[in-house]
């Protein structure tokens, strides 16, 4: 619009000019200042607004009728959404068994960070990291972690970042909290190939140590008769990661530090895969609930799933506050084991059953499926509905209650997770549904997350028979 203005000004300054010096010279006229500038500046101007003032009308009418629709168009689409969600549609049920589950973060480990959501627990000046004019900022900084990286004189520390470095720390973390489980699974893989397989007989037998920790290379082995156990192929690894990463991420430092741990605890590497998933905000939801279709279909192996993320690094910060004033960097582990309902490992009982239903709003037909109705739960104050949204989004509340207004669950029953992840949120809602694994038996615990681009719900369980279940849509 500004260039149709200066073209038409540039028009009507050229035409006066040549009227005006025309007349002026036959007229012998001698013009000064003031003259110049009424007929060669505002001459001209009155002319083009005079002229631009239909069109430029006409627009703004355009303009207002367009924004007009679009209002009307919106408010009828959230409309249909709200009542959409009374639709009853049919559900698309995943089912598996959760064998352990772990979380970690600035406000403590496991149910400890749950008590820290209660708290509403802030985050805390960072003395390490500053903003744009060097003063300190917030974060969420797990203070232990630097204590573990300040240990580590390896000399393949110098060659990752040190965004890596922390995350590698974490994944650790999480590892170690795993090792008794992780022993259980390493024999159960071994007696099962021994009894089921011959390719990874010779490999098992040329490291007896693996079997008997006292054994010496000039002992003789006699191997201990295989017992018949349920057939476990593999352990499989998924590491979710924040696809911010996906070009600084070292995989040879970061499975070499994995598989030494596998090694440690006696599982080939025939016996165990690891698989790398990079992923945005948008798209965690989506990777999340495919990742768990293919472990469903595996029936004879078993997964651990491990979410882990920090920005906890003044390169990083550096890079975020670019164009903003405030930004809270954070950083987090989650991670669950999982597997095919049908899986049994020996010395192992799953603790719960993780359940996600796909492609249903209707909260009544859920609550029917899975034969849930009165829990003496609706009758306490303590929150057990996980939230993974923005609880200042009225849309999002609106959307809340609407999804809720049928049962017994209260605001006051909600438990908001937002806020503790800072601005780190790619892998935000992986982390929340993993923590739902958290809540106190017996508690039905819900995890309820809504994506920006589709109506996204997780729903997360855990019934008086020690059930979990999750929804997404």
């Amino acid at each position: 619009m500004i260039k149709k203005f200066l073209l038409l000004f540039l028009s009507c300054f050229f035409i006066v000019s040549f009227v005006v010096i025309y007349f002026w010279r036959d007229t012998q006229f001698q013009p000064d200042a003031n003259d110049l500038l009424h007929y060669f500046v505002f001459l001209p101007l009155l002319i083009s607004t005079v002229l631009i003032s239909p069109w430029l009308i006409y627009h703004l009418y355009q303009r207002h009728k367009e924004k007009k629709q679009q209002a009307l168009t919106a408010e009828q689409s959230e409309e249909h959404e709200l009542t959409e969600v009374t639709d009853p549609l049919e559900s698309t049920w995943l089912t598996l068994n959760l064998y352990a589950a772990g979380a970690y973060s600035a406000l403590g480990e496991n149910d400890a960070i749950l008590d820290g959501i209660r708290s509403l627990a802030s985050p805390q000046l960072d003395s390490k990291l500053s903003d744009v004019i060097g003063l300190p900022v917030l974060s969420y900084r797990i203070e232990d972690l630097d204590q573990v990286l300040s240990q580590d004189d390896s000399e393949e520390a110098q060659f990752i970042t040190t965004q890596q470095q922390r995350i590698m720390a974490l994944i650790q973390h999480q590892l170690q909290s795993h090792q008794s489980l992780l022993s259980s699974v390493a024999d159960h893989l071994k007696q099962s190939s021994l009894f089921y397989e011959s390719q990874n007989l010779h490999e098992y037998r040329m490291h007896p140590a693996w079997i008997d920790p006292t054994h010496s290379e000039g002992d003789e082995t006699e191997m201990k008769p295989v017992e018949r156990v349920y057939r476990l192929d593999k352990l499989n690894l998924h590491i979710l990661l924040s696809e911010d990463v996906i070009h600084t991420w070292n995989d040879l430092s970061s499975n070499e530090i994995i598989q030494a741990f596998f090694y440690g605890l006696g599982i080939i590497p025939q016996k165990f895969h690891i698989e790398y998933h990079f992923v945005s905000g948008t798209s965690v939801v989506q990777q999340t609930v495919e990742l768990f279709e293919r472990i469903q279909k595996q029936p004879n192996e078993l997964s651990l799933i491990i979410t882990a993320d920090s920005e906890i690094d003044q390169d990083i910060l550096d890079e975020r506050l670019l164009g903003k004033k405030t930004y809270i960097p954070a950083e987090f582990v989650s991670s669950c084991c999982v597997a095919h309902p049908a899986v049994q490992i020996e010395q192992l009982q799953p603790l719960k059953t993780l359940k996600l239903v796909l492609n249903q709003n209707n909260l009544n037909q859920i609550f029917e499926e899975l034969n849930i109705h009165d829990l003496p739960q609706y009758d306490n104050e303590e929150p057990f509905v996980l939230l993974l949204e923005d609880g200042e989004n009225v849309k999002v509340v609106k959307k809340l209650e609407q999804f809720f207004a049928q049962s017994p669950i209260e605001p006051h029953h909600y438990l908001y997770c937002k806020p503790m992840f800072g601005e780190t949120k790619n892998l935000s809602k992986a982390f929340g549904l993993m923590l739902g694994a958290q809540f106190p038996d017996p508690q039905v615990a819900f995890v309820y997350g809504q994506d920006l681009k589709a109506f996204i719900q997780t729903f997360s369980e855990y019934p008086m028979d020690q059930e979990s279940v999750a929804i997404a849509d």
